[in-house]
């Protein structure tokens, strides 16, 4: 799954990745996604206020047909997604695949 197409279109599941395949796939995901604590993180940075927006709006839309819902929080200079499943307290597939498909819409809609 380490390609960002791949692992957009994962069957979605809750379970657990290991450290190795985490690394490797926020890897894949590109230079705007880190690991921040428990959670996978995405800082979109250096754009309008309203680009921001679009994209927030996008990743709650993406939340509610996964039925996966991050924290979104948009402040001045930008928007952070960041998403963990929560009844397992850790980073599952679900997480990255939600991660995958955000990323392909960004890529598809002029996030460089």
């Amino acid at each position: 799954m380490a390609d960002l197409e791949s692992l957009a279109s994962n069957t979605v599941s809750r379970s657990a990745v290991t450290p190795e395949q985490l690394a490797q796939e926020v890897a894949a995901l590109g230079a705007r996604w880190t690991i921040a604590g428990a959670d996978l993180t995405c800082e979109l940075r250096g754009q309008p206020m309203a680009k921001c927006g679009e994209a927030a709006a996008y990743a709650a839309k993406l939340a509610d047909e996964m039925e996966h819902h991050p924290r979104i929080v948009m402040e001045y200079p930008g928007t952070v997604i960041a998403i963990h499943t929560h009844d397992k307290n850790a980073i599952t597939v679900m997480d990255l695949v939600y991660a995958a498909r955000f990323e392909r819409w960004l890529r598809a809609n002029g996030w460089e």
